[in-house]
């Protein structure tokens, strides 16, 4: 189970360690050449190439960390065909959205990870998943991020630098998505949402607790992951380069 989350992970993860192995004056030709940005929508590639190419290893991690929880999710929802073509329209959906707002490149698979986590918090809001190490709901674990990203695309899209508006995007795609396979059940299924929320007010710092928690430990092997990534970067770097 998982299979194709599994080789999307492995083509993202080749695809960083190649790019990042390069000369520096190569790598920047390489991010102005697979980088989408929309004064260059005509150059269709971007489209697609952009959703694999990523700014560094944290970005990386954590986008390959969501792909992990929310994909092995949706897999055992969708055929393969159906799983792939909201991977990348929600994608896509991202760049786009993205683009409407800011002529700034933008990469990584971020748009894609949110639509999967948008779908499957439709259909599967009840399943136990340990994104922050311990195990929560699905449904308040994306609610958490979709308040999150709707503050951040309000107040800290410039500031940040982050692409805040394409994760909504993808994340919106994904939702809509769910109601286009099964109206009746994502309706249902969206009442544990409500009831999440609810959840949420009544115990917020029991689980601000728990997230300040995870996100400690999650940094810490974010840091030890970016040693990894970018110590096997440039050994390749050595052999190909």
């Amino acid at each position: 189970m998982g299979r194709l989350t599994w080789i999307l992970i492995i083509l993202n993860v080749v695809i960083f360690e190649l790019v990042f192995s390069m000369p520096e004056s190569l790598m920047d030709t390489a991010f102005n050449l697979l980088a989408f940005s929309s004064p260059q929508i005509f150059e269709v590639w971007r489209l697609f190439t952009s959703l694999f190419v990523h700014a560094s290893a944290s970005h990386l991690f954590f986008n390959m960390l969501g792909l992990y929880f929310f994909g092995r999710v949706v897999e055992e929802e969708l055929n393969p065909r159906r799983f792939l073509l909201l991977y990348f329209i929600a994608g896509l959906a991202g760049s786009l959205v993205y683009g409407l707002t800011s002529a700034n490149p933008v990469v990584g698979a971020s748009g894609c990870v949110f639509g999967l986590m948008g779908y499957a918090m439709i259909m599967k809001p009840k399943k136990m998943i340990k994104l922050y190490v311990f195990p929560l709901p699905l449904g308040i674990i994306a609610i958490i991020f979709a308040i999150i990203e709707s503050i951040l695309v309000y107040y800290g899209e410039v500031i940040s630098g982050v692409a805040h508006i394409a994760h909504v995007a993808g994340m919106f795609t994904g939702i809509a998505s769910a109601f286009l396979v099964d109206t009746k059940r994502a309706a249902k299924c969206s009442l544990w949402l409500v009831l999440f929320v609810v959840i949420l007010v009544l115990l917020g710092p029991v689980f601000g607790l728990i997230i300040g928690i995870g996100n400690l430990l999650l940094g810490a092997i974010d840091f030890v992951v970016g040693i990894v990534l970018y110590g096997l970067a440039k050994l390749i770097g050595v052999i190909l380069w």
